[in-house]
């Protein structure tokens, strides 16, 4: 049975980060990933989110500018706005596996090993690695769970990812709808009505069982984007 110092079990930003510092403390570790290098935080969180969030602002400025001289806005393309957000998310992806493949070809080579698979904690120092059809056991002195967080789904509201979306679908649709319903009004909910509102094709309703939107910021920030 191999043994780490240091098993991460979750390959995004805090995963990474994590095994990264621990890489400077000279200490052997594993990170592991059951899908893409960088997680959610790349793919379709951070990252996209906020690509998507500077192109809707960039958008939104123009039209103004526009507006001021009579000028008719163009018309914004969503397989455009698509491809910068994939091309954004296929950049930092690359810096992330290069990185992986640097590390293993310099002095460091010895103390990080990065795996693709599914893991389950066995006891408090062991995990089991599943990759396809092979299973594997390692023991670790420590353990850091970095498996990061996705949509809850609600019984009573049928999610289709086509009509009715979380916000892992909403970035693979077809083009701009006339109309979105969003929700809950927290970060996420309110940083998509901003996106969608933005580009200029859409009419956003913001919806939530609160008094207020986001709920968990101070009241004056709330005042400010309200």
């Amino acid at each position: 049975m191999e043994r780490f110092d240091l098993v991460v079990i979750g390959a995004g930003p805090s995963g990474y980060a994590a095994a990264m510092r621990a890489v400077d403390f000279k200490k052997k570790i594993l990170l592991i990933e059951k899908s893409e290098l960088g997680g959610a935080g790349v793919t379709n969180g951070a990252l996209s989110s906020k690509t998507w969030w500077e192109l809707s602002r960039e958008a939104s400025a123009f039209r103004k500018s526009l507006k001021r001289y009579n000028i008719k806005a163009p018309h914004v393309n969503y397989k455009e706005i698509q491809n910068e957000v994939a091309k954004a998310v296929g950049e930092r992806k690359s810096m992330l596996e290069e990185h992986i493949d640097m590390l293993k070809n310099s002095n460091y080579s010895s103390l990080l090993q990065f795996k693709s698979g599914n893991a389950r904690l066995l006891t408090p120092n062991t995990i089991e690695i599943t990759v396809g059809a092979k299973t594997e056991i390692v023991w670790a002195e420590n353990i850091i769970l970095a498996t990061g967080s996705r949509p809850r789904y609600l019984p009573e509201l049928p999610i289709d990812e086509k009509i009715v979306m979380t916000s892992d679908g909403i970035e693979r649709m077809e083009d701009f709808p006339e109309s979105m319903v969003i929700v809950g009004a927290g970060v996420i909910g309110c940083e998509f009505a901003t996106i969608f509102s933005g580009f200029g094709r859409t009419k956003v309703h913001l919806i939530d069982k609160g008094d207020r939107i986001l709920p968990f910021e101070d009241e004056d920030v709330v005042h400010i984007i309200e």
